[in-house]
């Protein structure tokens, strides 16, 4: 899951399948969808993808950087 807010253009890696996405698959952060308080595993961000511009919940990305501990 995705922790804290990271800026703009962080590499995330998907934990799960989504629409034509694979698991592990590679995508960068464009924005939260609005300003969270507090984090929710339902928080809505947008992530590019291969080009396309796709809205996932916190809980189906990761920092690309978190995987690598």
């Amino acid at each position: 899951m995705l922790n804290n807010d990271p800026p703009s253009g962080t590499p995330v890696r998907f934990l799960q399948s989504f629409r034509n996405v694979s698991v592990n698959e590679l995508g960068t952060l464009v924005r939260p969808l609005r300003k969270y308080p507090t984090e929710s595993a339902n928080d809505q961000f947008e992530v590019r993808v291969r080009g396309e511009l796709i809205t996932v919940t916190r809980s189906q990305i990761v920092e690309e950087k978190e995987l690598s501990k």
